[in-house]
């Protein structure tokens, strides 16, 4: 599951969706070349459900696959600057490699992100556009605007939500705030979310998509509040690690008390 809400829980960057083996054809045409110590599968119930492409020490593609039959469903595609920044990602389906949307980078002078624009494709044909800003200090985000259509055109372009976070000094992200615009163009604080962190390293970390609020420890536990209605929502996580103080699974337990397992391989 790649978590696309508010966060992105730091130990799912790249998340996981429940797959079984491909057919070898289909296999051979997305095999990841593997980098030593750095993630390279995911599996849940024994099925791989993602794996990762790398291009030296970088993620280059990460492989999406269906959880019942086992067929590439999407992947990603990354494209780097001379400095190794991510500049775009592409996603695309897996049978037809038709395009679905599309992320584009802009940094500041500093190398913090300054902003996305993303568009979103229908059959190959452009459907949606959106882009963000972002507000940095010491290289940690602060806070995220999120806005509908394109910053080129500012009689389209409405501001939908934006974001507000709090970091530690150890640099894991302990709170986020969600703001929506209303009708009358008033923000609204609609959610409060608090992370819980164990001491291990995050093997995501590094490979953080630009913007997202990746933390170098495990996330252990998230609150949200919604304050519409007075509710919390919380998910746990519970990790097991390897001779060398990598993960080897985690158990995630939801609101709703369903739980899922998780198994890490990592390039060797």
């Amino acid at each position: 599951m790649k978590l696309k809400n508010s966060i992105l829980p730091a130990i799912l960057l790249f998340g996981a969706a429940a797959l079984s083996s491909c057919e070898k054809n289909e296999r051979e045409s997305v095999a990841p070349a593997f980098e030593q110590g750095k993630i390279s599968h995911v599996l849940a119930d024994s099925a791989e459900v993602r794996s990762y492409n790398f291009a030296g020490s970088q993620i280059s593609k990460i492989n999406h696959y269906n959880p019942t039959s086992g067929e590439l469903e999407t992947y990603e595609q990354y494209a780097r600057d001379n400095k190794g920044k991510v500049v775009k990602v592409s996603t695309f389906l897996g049978n037809s490699n038709t395009l679905l949307t599309e992320q584009q980078f802009i940094y500041d002078q500093k190398g913090d992100l300054e902003q996305s624009n993303t568009a979103y494709y229908t059959s190959g044909t452009l459907e949606y556009t959106s882009f963000a800003k972002f507000s940095y200090s010491d290289h940690k985000l602060k806070s995220k605007s999120v806005y509908e259509g394109t910053d080129k055109d500012s009689t389209s372009s409405r501001l939908k939500s934006y974001y507000e976070y709090e970091v530690l000094p150890n640099g894991n992200y302990s709170q986020e705030k969600q703001f929506v615009i209303d009708a009358t163009g008033t923000p609204k604080l609609y959610s409060t979310t608090t992370y819980s962190y164990d001491s291990h390293e995050n093997p995501f970390h590094e490979f953080a998509e630009p913007g997202t609020i990746s933390s170098p420890n495990n996330l252990i536990s998230y609150a949200t509040l919604v304050h519409s209605t007075n509710k919390t929502y919380t998910t746990n996580y519970a990790f097991k690690y390897d001779d060398q103080g990598k993960v080897s699974t985690m158990t995630t337990k939801g609101a709703k008390g369903k739980s899922e397992t998780l198994t890490f391989r990592y390039g060797s």
